[in-house]
């Protein structure tokens, strides 16, 4: 028989709200959402007032609820409810992509230490059920790579770009307008947000276990319309990139914009949507797409682990327990492309191999070879306006 569900709800933003009306509108008899706690009581809702609270307590104190439903955008206040919750052994469901990169090893480590589950399938992709997968269907395959456009609002950006080259700013106000970029779109544009999704990724699929400060971070800010020209001269696509791939037992990860080859399949992924190829030993090249955001897509995968808590799944982290060390590797080559339109701005950047300098109208560029981990350093600290992208190999 189905164990009953008996749910706390933090947060009634997009995908709270949405969670809730899915819940309304599916009526699953063994599924009972209970209160729902949120932080501002003036906040205006589109449900009445009594039907929230407004203090964590009334969801972590009450031993009737079995399940808390994690869905606030405040990462440490989540880290503080998602500990509590599976300390008193009550299980957890999360889309918090940042707390649970901060802290991955720690709440994986107490969920499996308090019998109860910690599922997250709607922190990486939105709907595209990409860790399930990795955990269900390649779980025992080996993979050599995993490339993920993960996040929206730089897609939505390059997408527009690619369809009309632009100033970036005009087209940030423009997905602003529309939903597809927040008020303040830093997390998203300058890569961390993709950054968050890899590490969660990578465990599922490597076994590797990364921390924020490990993964190369570079993103689109900076990408100018001559940058777009060269790209389309070349026939290339430009995609920001979750990237990490196995070679010779070592894992190179990183998260920047890539320039594709137009002819791959994921260079077909358009405006916000969000794509994950896989490459496998056994199974090969697989591509999962779909909705990575939005209120209904990203609740239809909170909805998916909740169902599966009915028969009490919880993660077996495959790859993590075949007991073989993934070693990290931050001194692997790769080929990278710089621009500015202030030659001087590329002056500090120094190649191992440096391949080509050119011109695109007023663009200056070096194209050239260094190291993952010299590459991280150099743009530590970057404050002038240049746009940085790797080639896919």
């Amino acid at each position: 028989m189905p164990q009953q569900l008996t749910i706390g709800l933090f947060g009634f933003g997009s995908v709270g709200s949405g969670i809730y009306h899915l819940l309304k509108k599916k009526s699953i008899p063994e599924i009972k959402l209970k209160t729902i706690v949120v932080k501002n009581p003036d906040k205006p809702r589109s449900i009445p007032s009594e039907h929230f609270s407004y203090q964590p307590e009334a969801i972590l104190e009450d031993s009737a609820i079995n399940v808390v439903l994690e869905l606030i955008d405040d990462a440490d206040a989540a880290y503080s409810i998602v500990k509590k919750a599976l300390h008193d052994k009550k299980h957890v469901i999360t889309a918090n992509k940042k707390m649970l990169a901060e802290h991955f090893e720690e709440l994986v480590h107490l969920a499996q230490q308090q019998g109860v589950s910690l599922l997250y399938e709607a922190s990486v992709c939105g709907s595209i059920p990409v860790i399930r997968t990795l955990e269900e269907s390649f779980g025992y395959d080996p993979l050599t790579s995993l490339k993920a456009i993960s996040n929206g609002t730089s897609n939505y950006v390059l997408t527009r770009l690619f369809q009309n080259p632009q100033p970036f700013e005009e087209i940030i106000t423009d997905a602003q307008k529309h939903g597809f970029a927040e008020s303040d779109p830093t997390l998203d544009i300058d890569g961390w947000d993709s950054k968050f999704k890899l590490i969660i990724s990578n465990y599922h699929a490597f076994g590797a276990l990364n921390t924020p400060k490990d993964i190369l971070k570079v993103g689109i800010r900076h990408v100018k319309p001559e940058d777009i020209e060269f790209a389309k001269e070349k026939n290339f696509s430009i995609k920001l990139i979750g990237h990490s791939k196995l070679v010779d037992g070592k894992l190179e990860a990183y998260v920047a914009p890539q320039f594709i080859p137009a002819s791959e399949a994921i260079t077909n992924i358009a405006f916000e949507n969000n794509a994950v190829e896989i490459n496998a030993d056994f199974a090969h090249q697989q591509v999962l797409q779909g909705k990575g955001a939005g209120s209904i897509p990203t609740a239809s995968a909170v909805l998916s682990d909740l169902t599966s808590l009915l028969r009490n799944y919880a993660y077996p982290y495959s790859k993590a327990n075949q007991k073989h060390a993934i070693k990290f590797d931050s001194e692997r080559l790769i080929k990278v492309y710089i621009s500015s339109y202030d030659r001087e701005d590329l002056q500090p950047f120094q190649f191992n191999t440096e391949i080509l300098c050119g011109t695109q109208k007023h663009l200056q560029y070096k194209i050239g070879t260094l190291s993952i981990k010299s590459l991280k350093e150099q743009v530590k600290d970057l404050r002038s306006e240049v746009f940085i992208a790797v080639f896919a190999d």
